[in-house]
């Protein structure tokens, strides 16, 4: 029998050489380097997202971009003079005449409904709720867009007159300026 004949049976059964941290290296395994590499991300990682999950993602970035917009342009009427202010809870909330307490009020509401419907992704409702959620942001910034049109004159008549609108709230570096 030739030497050859007596290896291969030894070099067929060879332990596999440890590559980092004990797992089999990539010239051990035979296998490319992007296949070696997917195998350490776990498999529920490994599969790509469905297009449902996708659109969502991409429908809540459109709302958190329309909302931190939407906190620019009322931090920065509330500054110069002040704005009318459809929402009790927000006019509330801007009485305190704090425009952190103001954005991370914003920022919260907004990351939370966000958070909810990246949670429920894969939902039909999920979907449709993102829509509408994109549906109302648009709307509200063509709201900005009429109301950048009429407020410095809205604010400079008010500020003329001793009588203000309830729902008119400004931030001052005094106090609040608002109507109870």
């Amino acid at each position: 029998m030739s030497t050859l004949g007596t290896i291969a049976p030894v070099l067929h059964h060879a332990p596999r050489t440890a590559g980092v941290a004990g797992l089999p290296s990539i010239a051990a395994s035979g296998a490319t380097p992007i296949k070696s590499l997917a195998r350490l991300i776990p498999a529920r990682w490994r599969h790509r997202p469905s297009r449902r999950t996708i659109r969502v993602s991409l429908l809540l970035l459109v709302i958190a971009a329309i909302s931190l917009g939407d906190l620019y342009l009322t931090l920065t009427f509330l500054k110069s003079g002040g704005m009318n202010e459809g929402n009790p809870i927000a006019r509330y909330i801007m009485s305190f005449n704090c425009q952190w307490l103001l954005s991370a009020w914003k920022v919260l509401l907004t990351m939370t409904a966000c958070g909810i419907l990246l949670g429920c992704r894969k939902a039909r409702s999920a979907e449709i709720a993102a829509w509408f959620g994109v549906a109302v942001m648009v709307w509200l910034a063509f709201r900005w867009h009429e109301y950048a049109q009429f407020a410095p004159d809205a604010a400079a008549s008010v500020l003329r007159s001793q009588f203000q609108p309830h729902d008119w709230v400004s931030l001052t570096s005094e106090r609040a300026v608002r109507q109870p």
